[in-house]
């Protein structure tokens, strides 16, 4: 049994690994806990390495099996408790010290303790300094969160490598270990000084490191840097993928869109891999045309890879792809058709008016809300049905049902049942318009702050000390719609907040607001479909759903009123002027 289960271990086959070492347990614990441990881990089965790692490290408290134990804790979001453990490991000071460090490292980085982290990593970059590997990781550790800082690093690795090119072409640290250059050459997958090559430099900084700095140029809207920067690479990146997509996102936010497509058809002639397909889904669908909306949201489905666990089944959904695609929209006609919700809730705000064409095809259709909008929708749809029949076919249901004949994501519906992007702003949303308010004194409401966008490719939050300072001169009465926030608000701030359980109470505390004030969140959806006038807080990069970046535009909601937070010294006059001119 030890020797099968090391077979497979090493064979990579983890699963019939772990399978052998769980029936070995009674036998030997400590040989088949090892290898339950490691082939879970293997397998991402996180619970379960987490479970053997803890009984394995009980029994044979080696470092090593620490280190495995605290991987386990931290890929269980047990972060104190990674904390601790790898601290008292690093007390023993044995020769993981090193590894425990580095891991150290990571966890710091991962509950943004940057400072912590950047330290470490330089104290093991003083004891290896040609780890190419560990200078990567050094130069990574702000790249999400601090992009000054990120394309500090990256400058100063690359300043590092093109002093040790120099130092390898003129000789001088080659004489110091081998002047056999091809005894060198022979070496090349160790990380030690002597077996570092002119070649394996240059491609570490042209396939990993420069075209991260040319990203981060592009976080930091340094666009034409960038730009520059990627062009000079593309001949050494032909076949990176990740290259091409970075490189095209930055030809779409210069509005290059048909370099953007050639660079994103590039990148997929690679990878076919779902995340570049709904990159170029997005590019397409933001240009606002009917062709590349077309095209794009054939692409979009590709979002699915990433809703295994809002996807109710993968089964009734491929079955309604292959119905779509043999008999076309009348694959559904006089059916009973169910439409699950598998992206946030903008989304199905967003695509809820997909439903007035869907009602017309389809004998029935069972519409399944998240939980928290299935009070609203059920009663908006209460009402509408009392007024006209066009939603009269359509159920709003609590729980999923058991009997249907097709199963629809409702972001699939215009790709499922083929709605043109002119029809869009034509169907009817199933929320009912707001009558208008007839307040003495007009009332703002404000939403600027979702925990969602945290860490995001896109940036959405807008800091409240602005807003603040832009709203406080005005006579208006503020309201606060902020959830998931701990900021104290100023005493002329309501804060309806403790009212609100659900989205249906959203929507009644929405009732009297003469003008919402938004980033791009669910609110900001809501306020569109019940026709209230609405300002959306846009950073210079936005979502695709706001159309263009040189000319926003939202062709969900033609009404919304697209504010783009460039100057900081102009935020407050041109906010203030918008706010007034739709107030009066």
């Amino acid at each position: 049994m030890f020797d099968k289960i090391y077979y497979y271990y090493f064979n990579a086959n983890y699963e019939k690994c772990l399978e052998l070492s769980e029936k070995f347990l009674k036998e030997n614990s400590k040989f088949a806990l090892e290898f339950a441990m490691l082939s879970s881990y293997k397998l991402s089965l996180f619970k379960k390495a987490l479970y053997y790692a803890q009984e394995l490290f009980s029994i044979n408290p080696t470092s090593f099996n620490g280190l495995m134990l605290s991987k386990s804790y931290i890929e269980n979001l047990r972060f104190d408790e990674a904390l601790n453990l790898l601290q008292k490991l690093l007390d023993r000071k044995d020769d993981l010290q090193n590894e425990i460090n580095l891991q150290l490292a990571f966890l710091y980085k991962f509950i943004n303790k940057f400072d912590e982290s950047e330290r470490i990593f330089k104290e093991l970059l003083s004891k290896d300094l040609y780890n190419l590997d560990l200078w990567k990781d050094y130069a990574e550790i702000y790249f999400k969160n601090d992009f000054i800082k990120a394309l500090n690093a990256h400058e100063e690795l690359y300043n590092f490598m093109q002093n040790l090119i120099d130092k390898l072409q003129n000789g001088t640290l080659m004489g110091r270990y081998s002047p056999n250059l091809n005894n060198l050459q022979d070496r090349l997958h160790s990380k030690t000084k002597e077996n570092l090559t002119i070649s394996k430099i240059q491609d570490f900084l042209t396939h990993q490191i420069l075209p991260q700095k040319a990203y981060l140029l592009f976080k930091l809207f340094r666009v034409s840097d960038s730009l520059k920067l990627f062009q000079s690479l593309e001949e050494a990146n032909q076949h990176h993928a990740q290259f091409w997509q970075n490189y095209a996102k930055v030809l779409e936010f210069s509005a290059n869109y048909q370099g953007a497509y050639n660079a994103y058809q590039k990148c997929l002639s690679l990878n076919t891999h779902a995340t570049y397909q709904f990159d170029l889904a997005y590019l397409l669908m933001r240009m606002g045309v009917d062709d590349n909306f077309e095209e794009g949201k054939k692409y979009y489905e590709s979002r699915l890879f990433y809703a295994h666990n809002e996807t109710f089944s993968t089964y009734h959904y491929n079955e309604s792809i292959k119905a779509f695609n043999k008999f076309g929209v009348n694959a559904f006609k006089d059916k009973e058709v169910l439409v699950f919700c598998e992206q946030g809730f903008g989304d199905t705000i967003m695509y809820a008016r997909c439903l007035e064409k869907l009602c017309k095809i389809a004998s029935k259709v069972l519409f399944a809300p998240q939980s928290a909008m299935y009070e609203m929708f059920k009663n908006q749809i209460k009402i509408l049905n009392s007024n006209d029949d066009i939603f009269n076919n359509l159920k709003v249901l609590k729980n999923l049902p058991k009997k249907f004949d097709y199963a629809i994501p409702i972001c699939s519906l215009p790709f499922l049942i083929d709605i043109k992007l002119s029809e869009i702003k034509q169907l009817k949303t199933p929320i009912l318009a707001q009558k208008k308010p007839q307040n003495k004194k007009k009332k703002l409401g404000i939403f600027y702050f979702t925990p969602n966008a945290e860490g995001s490719d896109l940036l959405r939050n807008f800091k409240f000390e602005l807003l603040f300072d832009v709203l406080k001169d005005l006579d208006y009465e503020i309201v606060s719609f902020q959830m998931q926030s701990n900021e104290n608000l100023p005493k002329n701030i309501e804060d309806r907040t403790k009212k609100i359980k659900n989205w249906n109470d959203t929507l009644n505390n929405l009732s009297d607001i003469d003008c919402m004030i938004s980033i791009d969140s669910a609110i900001a959806h809501l306020t569109l479909a019940m026709d209230i006038p609405t300002i959306v807080l846009l950073h210079p990069r936005f979502d695709w759903r706001w159309g263009k970046f040189e000319d926003p535009k939202s062709f969900f909601w033609p009404k919304a009123r697209c504010f783009i937070l460039k100057d900081e010294e102009k935020i407050k006059r041109n906010l203030q002027k918008l706010i007034k001119d739709i107030l009066h």
